[in-house]
């Protein structure tokens, strides 16, 4: 009897991998890899964004409870007859009774701490809000990377954009109004200097310093329509008006003092 055995197969060892196969495959690697070096940067960029917004909110409160502490205790004329109060549109300086503990122990300045008057400044210059103690002279960067910044004050009837205790006592109140990003449509304060460019600088060592051309740089600083500060405005990204306490204008004064007669 004749016994059929089934065929004999030779296994044959695993297929390799083709060369579409492998180019297919390093393609998704790197499109995987761009992919997570995209989510990176955009995580990166949005923590940078994050604190430069909270350093920023948190400089523009210290700089509104500097300015409501010094107007809280404001005084109209300081010890050597200087207003006590005097300001425009983009800095203020503020006589303040109280006592600086920079003065404490200097027996050199001849001051009573009782009527001690410690003068700060609070100015905006290029983008930024610094302030400056006369006691020391030294300034300081409280916020940076603004747009604009206005002060107003009101005399019981109206706002004005400058103030002189000397010929008008203390102001009923203060405004101060910041502007964090750029006006639409290329709109600029007139209270703020426009910017200037040096023509020789930008074509010598302007360019090799910045990494652009002299056009370019000029279309960055390209100013629109020059807006008042009477003119209808952008509704600024903070606001903070102080009031000062019993505060009577000189003039309100003068005709207190005629209706009594």
């Amino acid at each position: 009897m004749t016994r059929s055995h089934p065929p004999f197969r030779i296994r044959r060892a695993g297929r390799g991998f083709t060369l579409l196969e492998v180019l297919l495959a390093l393609g998704i690697i790197i499109l995987l890899f761009a992919t997570m070096t995209r989510v990176f940067d955009d995580l990166v960029d949005a923590r940078t964004r994050v604190r430069r917004s909270m350093f920023q909110t948190e400089g523009i409160a210290a700089a509104f409870e500097l300015l409501t502490r010094s107007a809280d205790a404001a005084v109209a004329t300081g010890l050597d007859g200087e207003a006590g109060v005097t300001g425009d549109s983009v800095s203020i300086r503020i006589a303040r009774s109280g006592v600086a503990t920079t003065r404490l122990g200097d027996s050199s300045t001849g001051i009573s701490p009782v009527q001690d008057r410690h003068a700060v400044e609070l100015a905006f210059r290029n983008g930024e809000i610094v302030v400056r103690d006369e006691d020391d002279g030294g300034t300081e960067t409280l916020v940076s990377g603004l747009f604009a910044v206005r002060f107003r004050y009101h005399d019981g009837l109206e706002w004005s954009d400058s103030w002189s205790s000397a010929a008008s006592g203390l102001p009923v109140a203060i405004e101060c109004s910041i502007w964090t990003s750029p006006w639409p449509d290329a709109a600029w304060p007139a209270w703020i200097p426009e910017p200037e460019l040096d023509d020789e600088a930008s074509s010598d060592d302007g360019e090799a310093a910045l990494g652009i051309d002299f056009e370019e740089s000029f279309e960055e600083f390209e100013i629109g329509t020059i807006l008042e500060s009477d003119d209808p405005l952008p509704v600024p990204d903070h606001v903070r008006v102080i009031s000062i306490l019993d505060a009577v204008p000189v003039e309100r004064l003068g005709m207190a003092a005629e209706d009594a007669s």
